[in-house]
């Protein structure tokens, strides 16, 4: 968990919520409903003086299963911060609830005055009668889906955390700081909208039933969300379906971007929203396909962009492709996108990665963990070129067994043979005239989500796997994350070589986890 955003924390030990927060600015909030019966949007007006209001971030998780969902929260936060620090210097207090992880920010100020208080009881003064929203099921990829584990620690590293910003987790607390503070209304923004954002223990259902006035910044909100290029809807349908949901039946919403525009309180010039991408595959968080993948581009809060992208790897100009409708990916792509209005950029621009598998390859004639390496080193010391000692907790690659020493399984799946390794690893064999090819499947190994689904963890594992021979790097796999696919290998060897060497390498964010699989991993022989 990345705390350096958590603003000047050494100068902040001393403040109370007590503090002195200026009361002489009344928001004047333009509040969108709809009518119950018939769906239509329904506006009204209403002032709340800027210490009756409070804002409430829930879930902006540093990480989420499912690749797609953890690009949209981290596509909303330079947005976040630019409308937090405005709301900060209005005096509105801000609360940052990061739930599941919130007692991970334990030690800090804004933990710890939360902490101190007299709990509230909390009064349920009305029943709140909701029919269940659209759910899309909990990944927002697509056809090939991610599966769930709980790997987030913190909140988004970059999102930033105000000196007087206060993380409460208890509905008591927080209702007590409410009462204490005099705050009336809340105005919720993050994730999932139908889901966290909803039923989470400081969530909107509780404070409504409290009695508390709840809104919604609909532009700082996403849904569990639901891509189905088919049917022609994109997350960001989705949310905004999920979104007059939640207008029709449980609270009004608003554009707080619009908001401080009206208050003269927001520069038109500010770029603070990327490119959407739907699936959204990064270099670090590769999006894995088989067949065809259809790839949609949005820039919902920026109508009247032109949106341009290149499949080069080079940085998009107005001169670059124009997106006219969903791309159809075959081959590994690395797609770049921007959005211009008048020649002025007015989008951040997104760098995405699509990674395609080649077929199966076939089962090895000669299985690698019957074979002795001339060399197996990892992640240790090594006072000698042949003198290698491992660190603690790492055992040396194991055949047949995970380095853990468990059975080999990878996104669900048991393997009988192959080897499982710690990265950074090497495995050098010696090639014989026999050997026509090296075949693999590799991939990160996933035993650490039988403890709670991987909980603060699963976010760390990050592998690339390489193939050398004789010194020259004939394939290599995207960085490989927990429960991908794994990635296949068929490398054909060429005669009269002498030495393939096996690397597993940490994949980019240091190598925590990083617990790698080779398997059905060998060689077939000429016939």
């Amino acid at each position: 968990m990345n705390l350096s955003r958590l603003g000047s924390l050494g100068l902040t030990l001393g403040w109370s919520l007590s503090s002195t927060w200026a009361a002489d600015t009344t928001l004047k909030l333009t509040l969108q409903r709809r009518d119950a019966r018939t769906g239509g949007p329904l506006i009204s007006q209403e002032e709340v003086p800027a210490n009756r209001l409070g804002i409430v971030v829930i879930d902006l998780w540093n990480y989420h299963w499912c690749k797609t969902s953890a690009a949209r929260v981290a596509a909303l936060v330079p947005r976040m911060n630019r409308c937090l620090q405005v709301a900060r210097d209005l005096g509105i207090q801000v609360f940052l609830c990061p739930t599941d992880v919130a007692d991970n920010y334990v030690g800090t100020p804004q933990v710890e005055s939360v902490i101190a208080l007299q709990r509230v009881a909390i009064p349920k003064r009305e029943e709140i009668q909701c029919p269940a929203a659209p759910d899309g099921g909990g990944c927002t990829c697509g056809r090939e889906r991610c599966q769930v584990n709980y790997g987030w620690d913190g909140m988004h590293p970059d999102l930033i955390i105000g000196e007087k910003d206060l993380i409460p987790n208890d509905p008591e607390l927080f209702y007590a700081i409410c009462q204490q503070r005099g705050i009336t209304h809340l105005l919720y923004l993050g994730v999932h909208t139908q889901v966290c954002l909803l039923g989470k223990s400081v969530g909107v259902r509780r404070m409504l039933q409290a009695g508390m006035r709840c809104m919604l910044a609909r532009d700082l909100t996403d849904a569990h969300g639901l891509y189905d290029p088919v049917k022609g809807i994109t997350p960001d349908d989705f949310t905004t379906n999920v979104v007059a949901h939640f207008e029709r039946y449980l609270m009004p919403t608003l554009n707080l971007v619009e908001t401080w525009q009206a208050m003269g309180r927001w520069d038109r010039a500010w770029v603070v929203d990327p490119v959407r991408v739907a699936p959204w595959g990064t270099w670090a968080r590769p999006h894995l396909f088989e067949s065809p993948l259809t790839v949609t581009l949005t820039a919902p809060w920026e109508p009247n962009a032109a949106i341009h992208y290149t499949l080069d790897g080079s940085a998009p100009t107005p001169q670059s492709l124009r997106y006219t409708g969903p791309l159809v990916l075959e081959k590994t792509t690395r797609l770049r996108v921007a959005a211009f209005e008048q020649e002025r950029e007015v989008c951040l621009q997104s760098d995405t990665y699509f990674a395609r598998l080649e077929p199966k390859p076939p089962m090895p004639d000669v299985h690698l963990s019957s074979l002795k390496p001339v060399r197996a080193v990892g992640y240790g010391h090594s006072p000698s070129f042949n003198d290698h000692r491992f660190s603690p907790r790492v055992n040396p690659p194991q055949p047949d067994l995970t380095n853990e020493k468990k059975p080999l399984r990878l996104r669900g799946t048991k393997y009988d043979k192959g080897i499982g390794v710690f990265a950074p690893n090497q495995l050098l064999y010696e090639l014989k005239p026999e050997y026509d090819r090296f075949v693999a499947l590799a991939g990160v190994d996933e035993h650490i989500l039988d403890v709670n689904n991987g909980s603060n963890l699963a976010m760390h594992p990050s592998v690339i796997f390489r193939v050398f021979i004789d010194g020259e790097m004939i394939a290599q796999s995207p960085v490989m994350r927990i429960s991908e696919e794994p990635w296949r290998f068929d490398v054909r060897i060429p005669p009269r070589h002498r030495l393939i060497s096996l690397v597993a390498m940490a994949g980019g964010n240091g190598n925590k986890e990083d617990l790698a699989n080779w398997v059905n991993c060998g060689f077939t022989t000429r016939r």
